[in-house]
C-alpha cells in the first residue's frame, strides 16, 4: 500500500471526530493514527462491539462443553419466567439470540428494573428463526445465560477465559440491576485491546500460540445466516453477533464488529488484515465513515497488487 494512501487517510480521519484508526497486516502495524496517547490507553465504551465479545464467550462455552447445543430453547435457562410459557416463545433458542432472529420485539429495556423480565415479556413479532431484527435484548439474554451456566458474572468468565489470555486488564463492564453484565452495549475497552480482539479473529482463535476459541466456532460466527441487500454495491449479512460484507466491486469479503458512534473492528482474512476504529461520530451519516475509509484502503491495496 503506498504512502500517499495513508497520508490521504490521515487527512480524512482528522477532518471528522475519529479518535483512533489502526491497521495491521498480520502482526505488523502498517498504519496508526491516534488523536492523543490517552485514546490508546483509556477504556471507552465500544457499544455494540460488546455483542461480538459475548458471541466469543458463548463459543468458549460450546468448546468446553458447558453448552451442549445452541439450538436448545432458552426457556431451559429461565424456567421461572412466565412469559416464556407462551408456545411461540418456547421455540426461541440460543442460536436465535446469536443471529438476532428471536422474533421478540425490540424494546427500550435500559430503564426497566428487571431487564431480563422486560425483554422476554415483549410480544413476538416474527416466528423465531424467520426474520433478522436487530435487538440488543437478544444479546442481553445471552449474557444472562453465560452467568447462569458458569456461576460467574459474564465479566468474570471473560476475565478468566478471554481477557486474561489476551492480556486485557483495563476494561469496564456495566451491570444491570440484577447484577448481569450488559450483553448489548455496556463494555468499555481501550484501542489496543480492540486490536487484540481483531487479531484473535484473524488468527482463527489463536493468540500467542494458544488456542483461546476454536476456529470452528469462529467460522460459524462469521457465516452470514441472514443476508440483505445494502444501498452500496454489495451484500450485508449477520452471523453470530457479527456483521458480514460481500462486495460486488472488490473480490474481497470481510466481517466486522460494530458499535454506535463509529466503533469498528474489521477482519479481512484474504488480506491477512485487521483494522480498528475508535470514534465519537454523532451524525448518523458520519458513523459509517470509518467503514467507507476502510473500503477505500482495501480498494487501493487491490489496485497496487493488480
Amino acid at each position: 500500500m503506498n504512502e500517499a494512501s495513508f497520508i490521504e487517510l490521515e487527512k480524512k480521519l482528522k477532518s471528522i471526530k475519529i479518535e483512533a484508526f489502526i491497521i495491521h497486516q498480520g502482526e505488523n502495524r502498517i498504519f496508526e493514527y491516534l488523536k492523543n496517547k490517552k485514546i490508546a490507553e483509556k477504556p471507552a465504551k465500544v457499544y455494540s462491539i460488546t455483542k461480538s465479545i459475548v458471541s466469543i464467550l458463548i463459543g468458549i462455552m460450546v468448546d468446553k462443553g458447558m453448552i451442549k447445543d445452541i439450538h436448545e430453547p432458552i426457556q431451559n435457562y429461565f424456567p421461572d419466567l412466565d412469559a416464556l410459557k407462551d408456545p411461540q416463545k418456547r421455540e426461541i433458542t440460543i442460536f436465535h439470540l446469536l443471529t438476532m432472529t428471536s422474533g421478540l420485539q425490540a424494546g427500550q429495556f435500559q430503564g426497566s428494573k428487571n431487564r431480563i423480565k422486560f425483554i422476554v415479556e415483549q410480544p413476538i413479532t416474527h416466528e423465531p428463526g424467520s426474520t433478522f431484527q436487530y435487538n440488543s435484548g437478544d444479546s442481553h439474554l445471552l449474557s444472562a445465560i453465560i452467568q447462569k451456566i458458569s456461576g460467574f458474572t459474564t465479566a468474570a468468565f471473560a476475565e478468566r477465559h478471554l481477557f486474561y489470555p489476551l492480556g486485557i486488564h483495563k476494561y469496564i463492564w456495566v451491570k444491570d440491576p440484577q447484577g448481569i453484565n450488559g450483553g448489548g452495549f455496556s463494555l468499555s475497552l481501550n484501542v489496543e485491546d480492540m486490536v487484540k480482539i481483531g487479531l484473535l479473529f484473524l488468527k482463527e482463535g489463536r493468540f500467542n500460540s494458544k488456542q483461546i476459541i476454536s476456529s470452528n466456532w469462529l467460522h460459524q460466527a462469521k457465516t452470514p445466516y441472514k443476508q440483505f441487500e445494502t444501498e452500496r454495491e454489495g451484500t450485508a449479512g449477520y452471523g453470530y453477533q457479527l456483521w458480514t460484507y460481500k462486495s460486488t466491486i472488490n473480490p474481497i469479503d470481510y466481517y466486522y464488529a460494530n458499535g454506535l458512534y463509529g466503533q469498528y473492528i474489521f477482519i479481512v482474512p484474504k488480506l491477512n488484515m485487521i483494522a480498528v476504529a475508535k470514534s465519537h461520530l454523532q451524525d448518523d451519516q458520519q458513523q459509517s465513515a470509518p467503514r467507507l475509509f476502510f473500503d477505500e484502503i482495501i480498494g487501493s491495496w487491490l489496485k497496487k497488487n493488480d
